[in-house]
């Protein structure tokens, strides 16, 4: 195949190995020095192509080689639903040129794509998802990350725009899954679910595969069709789909139990950075050996460092001024911190568990957040620590037979509760640092959903509909238990209830009335 030109727009300085944090200079000084070099010799003096493999075909076109293969036409197709348009996925069909013809890509190889966009190659991997049986047409899947130059770039130009970017692929690379007959777990979330059909194509006869997939929501969750109409063809797929919204996050004890329903299955984990780490914590708990574990993480940058300028530094002077009164206060403020506040059943919690440190160093933090101000950068980001949300409630106190959990109050029919009382939002009636368990005081709450319920053949003494006519909300706590966590049946009389200064007493701090919890809380999350 004829080497296909090197285009100018690449700096001494570009990362080419992230792995072993080696720049484009370094080789070049490595391959001037001795001419002979090869792939595996500067494997072996620099440590660049020998881990992931990622950066593989930069290496072999420093060495003067042609890894890539250009891409003669694309079209996208967008997977996600489109209620979330900044977080869309979408599918690239490339068509190659070349000769020989592409490889056919082997269960869980990755390739390298580039595209030509201000100037300069910008290089990112991803999981074939599907390939023609010619070889020559590739579909690979991508997610719109806010603030990314890739991604966007190619998912939100015009058709015009996007036919005359420049793209390019390498040949197939990475560890191929082992050919043997031992089960596959694959653990997946977002867009990483293309390792699993990666899996799910080049599955061997009589080899099982199970994946478990995790999604924000149902309309984030690409290729979920394709997924269960294998599982449900024949008894060596299966699949568990969960989503945040409504399942919450996959915790330690979801993962013990799929480790244990697969014994001696080989592990395949690939998703964000927050979702792998949580994910291989739980398989160390479980005791999988780290051989049986991998891990696939696709974050190959090869921008050039930021060069320094005299407005970056006048910038970050200003920053440290900025900054530098709170600094003088942090004395003063160290009162303000309340570790004496927690709410029953979190004092024994750390700080941590619940405030997460943010991604990046402050100074990256910081520089994000200025660019951000001076519109130099679409999205804002996080400072110190991530903002405590309701998906950080539910990832501890999630509970499948809750009567009231979260996500039900999304349902249209509770449209005018939640402009009342946002009781999808968990703080509206538990705020943490109150040292209280319920801080919403006015227990007539009930009345946002249940003032029009009506009871057929109704056992209490006095009636529903006559205490929802009295407007006697202050007795629903008295009968009924909330969220329904406790082994409690509700009084048919209502001289026979709890008292309410006992619902008071509980509410603020004191045992349940209700009997022993049947259903406890999570573990904390690892990771946000």
């Amino acid at each position: 195949m004829e080497a296909i030109p090197v285009r100018q727009g690449l700096d001494q300085d570009d990362l080419v190995c992230h792995c072993a944090g080696v720049t484009r200079g370094r080789i070049k000084s490595a391959i001037a020095t001795a001419p002979a070099s090869t792939l595996e010799s500067l494997g072996a003096q620099l440590g660049c192509g020998v881990q992931c493999g990622c950066c593989r075909p930069l290496v072999q076109e420093l060495l003067g080689q042609s890894p890539w293969y250009e891409v003669a036409n694309a079209t996208r197709t967008t997977l996600t639903d489109g209620s979330n348009p900044e977080r869309r996925i979408v599918q690239l069909d490339l068509q190659l040129v070349g000769f020989p013809p592409y490889p056919q890509a082997q269960p869980a190889q990755h390739v390298v794509l580039q595209a030509w966009l201000d100037e300069s190659w910008i290089t990112r991997t991803y999981t074939v998802v599907r390939q023609s049986e010619d070889g020559n047409t590739v579909s690979i899947a991508m997610r719109r990350i806010e603030g990314g130059e890739f991604g966007p770039r190619l998912i939100d130009a015009d058709d015009a725009t996007f036919a005359a970017i420049p793209l390019r692929i390498a040949i197939p690379a990475g560890e191929i899954a082992p050919a043997d007959s031992r089960p596959m777990v694959c653990f997946v979330a977002g867009v990483g679910v293309t390792l699993a059909l990666s899996l799910l194509h080049g599955r061997r006869p009589g080899q099982h595969l199970h994946v478990d997939y995790s999604a924000s929501r149902r309309g984030d969750m690409v290729y979920a069709d394709r997924i269960e109409s294998s599982a449900s063809s024949g008894q060596e797929v299966s699949c568990h789909l969960r989503t945040d919204d409504v399942d919450g996050f996959i915790d330690d004890e979801d993962i013990l139990e799929t480790v244990k329903q697969f014994p001696g299955a080989r592990h395949y984990v690939c998703g964000p950075p927050a979702y792998t780490r949580r994910l291989v914590d739980g398989l160390h708990k479980a005791e999988v050996p780290d051989a049986d574990v991998r891990v696939e993480a696709f974050f190959l940058k090869t921008n050039a460092r930021p060069r320094r300028s005299i407005r970056r530094l006048a910038y970050a002077a200003g920053i440290a001024l900025a900054f530098l009164p709170l600094l003088l206060l942090a004395p003063a403020l160290a009162k303000f911190v309340p570790n004496d506040a927690h709410n029953p059943g979190h004092v024994d919690l750390e700080c941590s568990e619940c405030h997460r440190e943010a991604p990046g160093t402050m100074r990256q933090q910081l520089q994000a957040k200025t660019k951000h101000l001076l519109g130099l950068r679409a999205s804002d980001i996080a400072f110190g620590n991530h903002p405590v949300n309701n998906a950080a409630c539910v990832g501890c106190h999630d509970d499948r037979d809750d009567r009231h959990p979260a996500y039900r109050f999304l349902e249209p029919r509770f449209a005018a509760a939640r402009e009342t009382l946002a009781p999808q939002l968990c703080v509206s009636c538990h705020r943490e640092h109150t040292g209280t368990r319920v801080s919403q005081t006015d227990t007539g709450f009930c009345a946002a959903c249940h003032s029009d319920t009506k009871v057929k053949d109704d056992p209490a003494r006095p009636t529903h509909a006559v205490l929802f006519r009295d407007k006697r909300w202050d007795t629903c706590l008295t009968c009924h238990d909330f969220h329904g966590n406790h082994p409690h049946d509700p009084p048919h009389d209502l001289k026979d209830a709890i008292a309410p200064q006992t619902i008071a007493a509980y509410l603020r701090a004191a045992e349940s009335p209700y009997g022993e919890p049947v259903v406890k809380a999570k573990q904390p999350e690892t990771s946000p």
